[in-house]
C-alpha cells in the first residue's frame, strides 16, 4: 500500500499549483503532510478503517516513508511543496550503519557528517577552555589541506593530544563530557580515547597518544568546515602515508571529491 497522489487542485491555494511552487493552503498544512504522518486516512478510504492497518503499524504513511528512504539509502527528501524532511540519524540516536556507505565508497550521509562536525567543534571548545593542546591529523588534516573541510568518505576524526596533556582526558575531560551529555570511553589499546555523541552512536572523534612529538609552539591553524584548527607546521606524507591504494584505508585523496 502506497500513499496515493493528489491529482486535483488543493482548495485555497489561489490558483493552479505547479510542481516546485511552495504555496501553502490557508490552513498552513502542506498538501503532502498526510503522506508523512501517522494518520492512516492518508492511505484512502478503503483502508482507513482496516484492522490490518491498526495491527501493522509499518503500513502507516510515516513508516512507509522511512522504509522507502532506508531501503534506498536516502536521508533527506524535499517535496514539491518546498518542505525538506529528514530521515537520518541525530545526536540522540544510533548513527547510520557505517558499512552501508564507507565500504561502498559512498559519501558519508549528511546526518552522520553533521554529528562528526558537531563533536569536532565541541571538543575544540572544551580543549580551548581547559588548555589541552592537540592537533588535527590523518583524514581531517588531509581534507583541510585539499578542501578546507572533512573528507566526504571519512568515518571518523583523528586528533593527536600532546603527550603532557593526554593524562587529563581520564578524569577531567571525561567528567566534563559526561556533564555535557556526550560519551567518552577509553580504547582497548589504552593509547586512545573515543568521543561519541552518546553510548550507542559510534561515530568517533579519536583522541590519540602517539610516539611522534610535536612542538606546541610550532603549529599553524587550518580551516575545517569554517573554523580554524591547530595542525603540525610540517606534515611528511611519506612518514605518515595516506594513500588510497592501502586496503580498507579511506583517509586518502587521489581525485577531487
Amino acid at each position: 500500500l502506497c500513499p496515493f497522489v493528489v491529482s486535483h487542485e488543493v482548495h485555497d491555494l489561489g490558483g493552479p499549483h505547479l510542481y516546485g511552487r511552495s504555496d501553502r493552503p490557508a490552513t498552513g498544512v502542506a498538501p503532502a503532510a498526510p503522506w508523512f504522518d501517522d494518520d492512516i486516512a492518508a492511505l484512502g478510504r478503503t483502508v482507513a478503517g482496516s484492522a490490518a492497518i491498526v495491527a501493522a503499524p509499518h503500513l502507516r504513511p510515516s513508516r512507509q516513508a522511512k522504509m522507502f528512504m532506508d531501503l534506498n539509502n536516502l536521508r533527506d527528501f524535499t517535496g514539491p511543496d518546498g518542505i525538506s524532511r529528514h530521515f537520518g540519524c541525530n545526536l540522540a540516536v544510533t548513527n547510520c550503519p557505517v558499512p552501508n556507505w564507507v565500504y561502498r565508497g559512498w559519501a558519508v550521509p549528511p546526518c552522520c557528517k553533521e554529528t562528526m562536525r558537531h563533536l569536532l567543534f565541541y571538543i575544540d571548545e572544551v580543549f580551548r577552555e581547559m588548555g589541552i593542546r592537540y592537533i588535527i591529523t590523518d583524514g581531517v588534516l588531509l581534507g583541510s589541506y585539499k578542501y578546507g573541510s572533512m573528507l566526504d568518505w571519512d568515518a571518523d576524526i583523528d586528533l593527536h593530544i600532546h603527550n603532557d596533556d593526554f593524562h587529563r582526558l581520564e578524569g577531567e575531560v571525561q567528567h566534563r563530557v559526561k556533564e555535557d551529555g556526550h560519551y567518552l570511553r577509553k580504547h582497548a589499546n589504552n593509547a586512545s580515547w573515543l568521543l561519541q555523541a552518546n553510548d550507542h552512536n559510534y561515530l568517533l572523534i579519536e583522541l590519540n597518544l602517539r610516539k611522534e612529538y610535536w612542538d606546541p609552539h610550532r603549529v599553524w591553524r587550518l580551516p575545517v568546515e569554517g573554523r580554524l584548527f591547530p595542525a603540525m607546521e610540517e606534515w611528511e606524507e611519506e612518514n605518515r602515508p595516506m594513500f588510497c591504494s592501502t586496503p580498507y584505508h579511506y583517509n586518502c585523496v587521489d581525485e577531487t571529491q
